[in-house]
C-alpha cells in the first residue's frame, strides 16, 4: 500500500497558523513524522490560503525538501500555485490533481509537459459528479487518453481517483466508489487506483471506525495508494493485517513480523 501523509494541509488549523507565522520548526517535524512512519509521499496543500497560496507553497517546499527524502504531492486547483512549486521542488513532484474539468486543465497539462511531474487523474468533469461506474470509466478514459497523447507520460505515473464522497451526504458512496475501482481495474491495468480515505467519514461520528471499515474494504478491492493521516493509532496494523487477510504479495511475512513485535510490546 503506497501511503501519501496528508497532514500538510492548510485546512488544518495548526498547520495554517504555521504557514502564516513561516514556523519552520513545525513543518519540518509533521513531515519527518509522517515520513518515519512509513508514508511513500507527503501531500502539501495551500489553499485556503488564496492569494497566499503560490508563496507559502514555494517557501513550505524549499524546506521539506531539506528534510525529507520522500516525494512531495503538491496539492493545489491553481495552474500558478502548482507552477510555483514545481519551480522550487528539486525532485520529480506527484501533481495532485488533474480533472477534466476544462477550467484551467489547459495549463494543467502545459505544466505536465514542462515539470513532467507524476499525475493524480481525479474523475470529474464539468457534468458534475459521476452517479455510476460507468460514467466513472468513461470520464477516466478521456482524461487519461488526453494525457498520453499530450505529454509523455506512462501508465506507471498515474494515480487514477474515482473520488470519495462523503457518505453522510451520498449513502451509497461507499459502494458506487467500490464499484468503480473494480471497473477502473479491469480497463487500466498498470494504472494505480488511489483513494483520500477520509472523505468517507466527513461530517459522521466516530469518524476514524468509518475510515478504518473503508480502508479495508479499499485493499480488498486493490487499492494501490490512500491520502491519508499515517499518525492515527491503528493505521498501519490494519493495513498490514488487511493485505494479509486479502494475500497480497509479500503479505504473510509482513504480518508475522507485525505479530511478533506487536507482542513484545503486549509482553
Amino acid at each position: 500500500m503506497i501511503v501519501i501523509g496528508e497532514l500538510l494541509n492548510s485546512s488544518r488549523h495548526k498547520v495554517e497558523e504555521a504557514f502564516l507565522k513561516k514556523d519552520k520548526q513545525f513543518i519540518i517535524d509533521l513531515a519527518i513524522q509522517q515520513e518515519k512512519v512509513g508514508c511513500s509521499y507527503l501531500n502539501l496543500t495551500a489553499s485556503t490560503l488564496m492569494d497566499k497560496e503560490s508563496e507559502v507553497l514555494s517557501w513550505a517546499i524549499s524546506i521539506i525538501q531539506q528534510n525529507v527524502s520522500i516525494p512531495l504531492s503538491i496539492d493545489s486547483s491553481s495552474s500558478e500555485a502548482l507552477a510555483a512549486g514545481f519551480k522550487v521542488y528539486k525532485k520529480r513532484a506527484l501533481l495532485n490533481s488533474l480533472s477534466g474539468k476544462k477550467e484551467r486543465s489547459e495549463e494543467i497539462i502545459s505544466l505536465i509537459k514542462e515539470f513532467n511531474p507524476e499525475v493524480i487523474v481525479s474523475c470529474l468533469d464539468d457534468s458534475g459528479i459521476p452517479e455510476s461506474p460507468q460514467i466513472v470509466v468513461k470520464i477516466a478514459d478521456k482524461i487519461i487518453n488526453r494525457l498520453f497523447q499530450q505529454t509523455s507520460l506512462n501508465p506507471e505515473d498515474i494515480f487514477l481517483d474515482p473520488v470519495v464522497r462523503p457518505l453522510k451526504v451520498f449513502p451509497g458512496a461507499a459502494k458506487i466508489f467500490l464499484e468503480s475501482v473494480l471497473l477502473l481495474k479491469k480497463e487500466f491495468p498498470g494504472i494505480k487506483l488511489i483513494a483520500t480515505l477520509s472523505n468517507i467519514s466527513f461530517g459522521l461520528p466516530q469518524r476514524k471506525l468509518v475510515n478504518y471499515a473503508f480502508l479495508s474494504s479499499l485493499i480488498g478491492h486493490g487499492i494501490a495508494a490512500v491520502i491519508a493521516d499515517p499518525l492515527q493509532p491503528y493505521f498501519w496494523p490494519l493495513i498490514i493485517v488487511s493485505e494479509f487477510i486479502n494475500n497480497h504479495p509479500g503479505a504473510s511475512e509482513r504480518f508475522l513480523e507485525w505479530a511478533a513485535s506487536y507482542q513484545k510490546k503486549e509482553d
